[in-house]
């Protein structure tokens, strides 16, 4: 029987030690990644771990930051381990991707009830053989490979299309504004063109859509932005 795996992401190596050590006494699969988004992109990829522990004691904004990274692109649930006096920024953990929490100094029971109880809710709300998949009518996007299926044909997207493509699946009928689509896919360039968004979803359209001038899938919203149609998603 395999076993579930868990990533922890973190820079304070004595934390990562002791989740290590406890949590593959208990029959877990544990992998520690540094708490920088370059890093930790790759492990959650390649391991599609069913639980990931982010810490937040050591820098409560990176953390946020790295739950809205993971989001991007990975649907398993994740566990926030949290300094008890930062509650205002555990709140901003759980709406950045969060799914609980765990307060230091660490309660060996809690963590590891908090554990199994979200290990359960994810396996029960996504088999494992649609984990990481999104469906949609005519179209299949595999979160583990990042690959797209269109129509029964296999489409070969560009990362930044993956990635734009993801977020907008996601949040159906939730309208994103040019520059904020910018902002969450393109954040580390400092060039600052939004005619690159237009001309990604531009894309995308000629690969997914059978008629790309009278899109199914992606949406414009005149005045305001794109969205992904939610009748894709029902």
């Amino acid at each position: 029987m395999s076993r579930e795996k868990i990533i922890v992401v973190s820079d304070n190596d004595s934390l990562c030690r002791f989740l290590f050590r406890f949590l593959s006494e208990h029959g877990f699969d544990v992998f520690c990644s540094p708490a920088d988004h370059s890093a930790v992109i790759r492990p959650i990829r390649a391991h599609a771990p069913t639980l990931i522990m982010v810490d937040m004691t050591t820098s409560a904004m990176a953390g946020i930051d790295l739950c809205t990274e993971i989001r991007r692109f990975s649907d398993s649930p994740i566990l926030l381990v949290c300094a008890g006096s930062e509650e205002a920024l555990t709140i901003s953990g759980l709406s950045a991707g969060g799914d609980d929490y765990i307060c230091t100094p660490l309660n060996r029971e809690l963590l590891l009830a908090q554990v199994q109880a979200l290990i359960r809710r994810y396996k029960g709300a996504f088999p494992v053989n649609q984990r990481h998949l999104l469906h949609f009518p005519g179209l299949e996007i595999d979160l583990s490979s990042q690959s797209v299926t269109s129509h029964g044909q296999e489409t070969v997207l560009s990362a930044k299309e993956f990635q734009l493509l993801v977020l907008l699946a996601k949040h159906p009928n939730r309208i994103f504004h040019i520059e904020s689509l910018y902002d969450l896919i393109w954040s580390d360039s400092k060039l600052g063109d939004l005619r690159t968004v237009m001309v990604h979803i531009y894309n995308l359209r000629q690969k997914i859509e059978v008629n790309p001038s009278e899109p199914f899938y992606i949406h414009t919203v005149r005045g305001a932005g794109y969205k992904f149609n939610g009748k894709a998603a029902q």
